[in-house]
């Protein structure tokens, strides 16, 4: 009696824990979709706003108003879309970043509709100022820092909605386990002599093909655990305010193309980058906006970096790192001035700064080939003496370590 009560209790979990399996599939294939179709549409706001951008632009560069003709219709798409991606959001962890894309757009459009205004009346310097001002420009690139936030935030979102899905995709998957081994094992065990049992040939068959199919699935669950797990390890290695590779990244990075450098030879540059007189900047303007002037620096330096192995990392407070395998110390000191114009060239209003008016950096770059007695830590201690010697010969230059 006893063993059939359990054969009854083990038909019942299996049922259950098949349902709830279902049920996590379906979830999981849905939450999949919608995190789609949400990335999608984030791309594509991006896209629409930098249109809108160009075409605004290229109107007031060339004084042609029939440069603006489709500007309403682009518009009334990327509304459209904004509106779609919130409500797709609302269930996720979405809600700030969805709203400060929101605000952000709203404040765009009321510039460019006054902008637009003024062009169609042919009143292109006032136009042109409009859309040059310090204040658009700032504004665009919240919109483009907010957007990639955005992303960032979606990708943190589905690698913890993939990592819940999977824990009860385990435990329903254990319980199933143990329930059919229950009831084998009433079969095959308990009740050797009834149907079904070692001489039921069509249930030993059936049994066999639920096996086969419990390790299918588990191997498919498997693959997307380990692929979650990726999307884990990349955002462990990722600082949170700037999107720029973290310090630990760094130190990992760094170490290994040293060694890489060291076996063929070849010369390896590291840079450190300051944000000059950033205290000053915060102390003016509140950490809210040091925080941004972080993010569009971080993302100035991160479009710098191009060839396999360069990477670009937030090393601490407003002090950035770069890795540069293959340069030698002229080239790489070539490369960074480069950077040290873009950043400038940003125009990032800076009123206690004592150079220029604008954000600037000091760089300090150090290169050697990698040889014996020597050490990766000693080649960034000399880029850091540069990068401090350059902040005192006047601040916004690049300097090479002796």
């Amino acid at each position: 009696m006893r063993s059939t009560r359990s054969m009854y209790v083990a038909v019942a979990v299996l049922v259950l824990t098949m349902a709830v399996g279902s049920y996590v599939d379906i979830e999981n294939d849905a939450m999949h979709a919608r995190h789609l179709e949400i990335n999608t549409g984030l791309e594509r706001m991006v896209r629409l706003n930098q249109e809108l951008t160009n075409m605004l632009l290229l109107a007031v560069l060339e004084q042609n108003t029939l440069r603006t003709a489709s500007y309403d219709t682009v518009n009334a798409d990327l509304e459209s879309t904004i509106k779609t991606v919130s409500q797709l959001t609302r269930k996720l962890n979405l809600s700030e970043e969805m709203s400060a894309l929101s605000d952000d757009h709203g404040k765009l459009h009321v510039t460019e509709e006054a902008a637009l205004k003024l062009m169609r009346q042919e009143r292109w310097s006032e136009a042109h100022g409009m859309l040059f001002a310090d204040s658009y420009v700032l504004a665009k690139k919240v919109y483009e820092i907010n957007s990639e936030t955005a992303v960032g935030a979606l990708t943190g979102e589905l690698a913890k909605t993939v990592e819940y899905f999977d824990r009860m995709r385990r435990a329903a998957q254990a319980t199933r386990i143990g329930a059919l081994l229950l009831l084998l094992g009433w079969r095959y065990v308990l009740a050797p002599d009834a149907p079904g049992s070692r001489r039921a040939g069509p249930f030993a068959r059936r049994d066999l093909g639920v096996h086969l199919v419990l390790e299918d699935k588990v191997r498919q669950r498997t693959a997307e655990l380990e692929t979650a797990n990726r999307q884990l390890q990349a955002l462990s290695a990722t600082d949170g305010l700037t999107g720029l590779a973290n310090r630990r990244k760094f130190d990992q990075e760094w170490e290994a193309e040293w060694q890489r450098a060291s076996r063929q030879v070849l010369p390896l540059a590291v840079a450190m980058v300051d944000v000059d007189q950033f205290k000053a900047y915060n102390d003016h303007y509140g950490h809210q906006m040091g925080d941004l002037c972080l993010k569009i620096v971080a993302q100035t330096l991160g479009a710098s970096v191009q060839r396999a192995g360069e990477l670009v990392a937030r090393y601490g407070g407003e002090e950035f790192a770069i890795v540069l395998p293959g340069l030698s110390g002229p080239e790489a000191c070539a490369m960074l001035e480069r950077v040290r114009v873009s950043v400038q060239a940003l125009g990032l209003p800076h009123a206690k700064a004592s150079v220029t008016g604008v954000v600037t950096v000091s760089i300090g770059v150090a290169s050697c080939v990698p040889g014996p007695g020597q050490s990766s830590a000693s080649l960034v201690q000399r880029a850091d003496a540069a990068m401090y010697r350059a902040k005192n010969q006047g601040r916004n230059q690049v300097a090479l370590a002796d």
